[in-house]
């Protein structure tokens, strides 16, 4: 209903001919402008969806065909292993070359595998044994090959499988290898097997693609089709996308041509270790649409008329209308410049002109509210002033903390010479706990450091109160490699043994435990003091969760919570439990932070 209200209202204020032509353009012209549009789009969908389904099918096949491939190298490769003669020629020391050439010629194992398989292209074997003459069989492994990666990577296999592309130095070419180290039962070194596939055999399986193809090994190209510098360029990004392997991914990029399509997979071959053999193929939408372009173009040209003719039909409708808009905005630009002298009132007394005044209206509450806050700043800036005096007289009448420090080092070198060595010792905590809070920052430093100010501190009370006093710090971790804000501990301390300890008849003790839970720090300060009561301390904890409360003697606890919680977060802080008579505990609950 209200709805209904505001289009009567709005048409009130309307000429009949707007009216006709607003119906015109909203009941007509919108409705066949957004199905033409998702008509051509669904049809442009439908024949990129039906190339890619073909492409994904393509890409299944060509893994299969590199699988059989693969098994057929595989195959050869355990023959070879398993081979008695190949293993006994390469432990023969031979004693002429007659003798190898014989061994050569009744050796026919390796010539069978490569006239039954032409997917092979060569079958070599990189051996140590200096007395075998070099052919295509049988090459010795010089000083560069046991330094190459492959040979090194053969090596570190034990006798696993695996593939790269290598560069062979008798063909001058790179080949798609199997590489597998040959030991004997002992588990010696007889030499490295590699076999190369043919790249004619591996360049047929993509060949007759209609997309860009291209077959990687480990990260290098092993044959193209096509265009392959889009897909090597967009190699790592279809990586990172492929979170499970023999799955295909697919992703779309933009680029002076157009649009493109790249469908990508990975597998491990068979039997082998850290191997990756990866195929990308790459879809032009361009291409890929080209039969349907004509009808695109046609429905882009009725789209495009229809775009014209409502196009002047809204410039028409909205005349009415643009004038106003231009003079709300442009009184808001003044606005905006900090201007606020604007018109009372603009004509009309549709939703325009209501938004006008709201705005007039808003103007002046902001006016109000400027005026208001430039005020309270202006007391504000005065009152900060005033502190700042205050607090340059009191550093003026501060003592030189460098002749407070000197002053107490002489004290303690005189203790010191007079055989008084517990006083030094007092007097140089003492020292050092000056000096560190006179010389704070708001950097973080180390647990480790301000564990050694709590015990600077609880050592010059126990030398105050002798007996009396007691304290025990348990440290359960490696507080050196943890950081976190100065002075958070030391008054937590001081809270204790002021408000729990001093006043207590008898002795008393405190404890600060120190330990990981849930991968936070938890630091619990107790003390065995007066306590606290249970009104009190329920004013502390609503103090401690924002409450604003009038506090004297634990607004330290108050600060030092806020400065934890804007900090770190507001997951972090400070928990007091306390029982009156018997003692108060503050935890304190803080990230594992290891920098400074």
């Amino acid at each position: 209903m209200r709805i209904i209200k505001k289009i009567l209202t709005f048409n009130r204020n309307m000429k009949v001919k707007k009216q006709l032509i607003g119906i015109y353009v909203i009941v007509i012209l919108i409705p066949i402008l957004i199905i033409g549009v998702q008509l051509t789009t669904l049809m442009c969908n439908m024949v990129v969806d039906r190339a890619i389904n073909e492409a994904c099918v393509n890409i299944e096949r060509i893994k299969e065909r590199l699988n059989e491939k693969i098994k057929i190298a595989n195959s050869v490769a355990e023959s070879i292993y398993v081979d008695g003669k190949i293993a006994q020629v390469l432990k023969t020391q031979f004693e002429d070359s007659a003798q190898i050439v014989n061994t050569y010629k009744d050796l026919t194992i390796i010539s069978t595998y490569l006239m039954h398989y032409e997917e092979i292209s060569s079958i070599r074997i990189y051996n140590d044994n200096l007395t075998l003459l070099n052919n295509s069989q049988f090459v010795r492994a010089t000083e560069d090959i046991k330094r190459s990666d492959w040979y090194q990577a053969a090596l570190a296999r034990d006798s696993q499988m695996e593939w790269h592309l290598k560069y062979d130095e008798i063909r001058k070419q790179y080949y798609m290898s199997l590489i597998r180290a040959l030991r004997d039962k002992q588990k010696n070194l007889l030499g490295v097997l590699v076999i190369n596939f043919d790249p004619e055999k591996i360049n047929r399986i993509i060949k007759d693609e209609p997309y860009d193809t291209m077959i990687t090994i480990n990260g290098q190209v092993v044959t193209t089709s096509g265009n392959s510098d889009p897909l090597y360029e967009q190699l790592d990004h279809l990586r990172e996308l492929q979170v499970e392997q023999n799955k295909n991914y697919k992703i779309k990029v933009s680029n002076d041509t157009g649009a493109e399509y790249i469908i990508f997979t990975s597998f491990t071959p068979a039997k082998t270790f850290n191997s990756q053999v990866e195929i990308c193929m790459s879809m032009s939408v361009n291409s890929i649409t080209g039969e349907t372009l004509k009808i695109v173009r046609t429905s882009l040209a009725m789209i495009m008329i229809s775009l014209g003719l409502s196009g002047i039909l809204i410039l028409i409708f909205s005349k009415g209308f643009s004038n106003r808009i231009i003079l709300v905005r442009k009184e808001m630009h003044k606005v905006s410049l900090g201007d606020f002298n604007i018109r009372k009132s603009i004509e009309g007394n549709d939703e325009i002109g209501e938004l006008y005044e709201d705005i007039c209206q808003t103007v002046e509450s902001v006016k109000q509210l400027i005026e208001e806050n430039y005020s309270a700043k202006v007391q504000k800036e005065e009152l900060k002033r005033k502190q700042k005096e205050m607090q340059f007289e009191m550093l003026s009448s501060q003592i030189n903390p460098h002749f407070l420090y000197n002053t107490l080092e002489t004290i303690r070198m005189k203790a010191y010479c007079n055989g008084e060595t517990e006083l030094a010792g007092v007097v140089k905590k003492l020292s050092k706990l000056l000096r560190r809070n006179l010389e704070v920052s708001d950097r973080s430093v180390s647990l480790a450091s301000e564990l050694e100010m709590i015990e600077a501190y609880l050592t010059i009370q126990k030398f105050r109160f002798g007996e009396r006093i007691s304290y025990h710090i348990e440290n359960e971790i490696e507080s050196e490699k943890y950081y976190l804000l100065p002075l958070l501990l030391q008054p937590i301390v001081e809270n204790a043994f002021i408000h729990g300890l001093e006043a207590k008849q008898g002795s008393g003790k405190i404890v600060c435990s120190i330990k990981e839970q849930n991968h936070c720090l938890k630091i619990a300060i107790s003390d065995n003091g007066l306590g606290i009561s249970k009104e009190r301390l329920q004013q502390i904890q609503r103090s401690l969760h924002g409450e604003q409360i009038e506090e004297r003697n634990r607004v330290g606890l108050k600060n030092i919570n806020e400065r934890i919680k804007l900090y770190y977060g507001d997951m972090y802080g400070i928990t007091i439990e306390s029982i009156e008579d018997q003692g108060t505990t503050v935890t304190i609950v803080l990230p594992k932070m290891q920098e400074g």
